[in-house]
């Protein structure tokens, strides 16, 4: 669940340069009785989209309100947010043996943050993963594995993101790299596909997408 404010223009102006922390929360409806808050995901722009890594089902993506793409993993314990200098108890999904009462939810931050000058120009609207059957990179194949998603939007741009450039050990190679190159790494599309209408009037908007 993610809940977006109801701001207009000029208040969502006022506040773009001010430090903003929002947040995503994942709820475990297993027991008919109890909803339990499993997990607190922060990020730094409202999500209007989120789906869930159908390789890898730790792995979150979001779409955001300015346009961004956003991943988490909850199965990160380098990206937990601990309270103060006591370490946070690690919340375990519910079972009919614990006191759902007593569960202390995990709070992370984003694994990463797409580039916000490469990502769309208006909120995401959608996101699908493209089937692994589906050949996308010719010169990386996914090797029957969904590891490739698509995000559209209202500025008539549909961006394809690889996800196998945000695991753990591609990342940690990649910050490297760019650490001894003297840039900054950054998670960019893949490719990015423009949407005309054929009367040339325009873009074409997309607020969804069917695989």
């Amino acid at each position: 669940m993610a809940l977006v404010e109801d701001l207009d223009f000029n208040e969502r102006t006022e506040r773009m340069n001010k430090f903003n922390t929002n947040h995503v929360l994942i709820l475990n409806f297993s027991d008919a009785h109890i909803i339990t808050l499993n997990y607190i995901l922060t990020t730094p722009v409202e999500i209007t989209v989120i789906e869930f890594h159908p390789e890898n089902p730790n792995i979150l993506i979001g779409g955001a309100l300015n346009g961004q793409v956003v991943a988490w993993d909850i199965a990160s314990p380098e990206h937990r947010i601990n309270a103060g200098r006591k370490r946070q108890t690690v919340a375990k999904m519910p079972d009919e043996e614990e006191d759902k009462t007593q569960q202390v939810a995990v709070k992370l931050k984003q694994l990463v943050l797409s580039n916000v000058e490469k990502s769309h120009r208006s909120y995401v609207a959608d996101i699908q993963f493209i089937p692994g059957g589906v050949k996308v990179d010719k010169k990386h194949p996914n090797d029957g594995k969904s590891v490739h998603f698509l995000s559209c939007s209202e500025d008539g741009i549909c961006l394809i993101w690889d996800t196998r450039a945000i695991e753990k050990n591609a990342m940690r190679e990649a910050r490297e790299k760019a650490k001894n190159q003297k840039y900054d790494y950054e998670w960019i599309p893949w490719l990015a596909i423009n949407l005309f209408r054929q009367d040339g009037s325009g873009e074409v908007g997309l607020s969804r997408v069917l695989f």
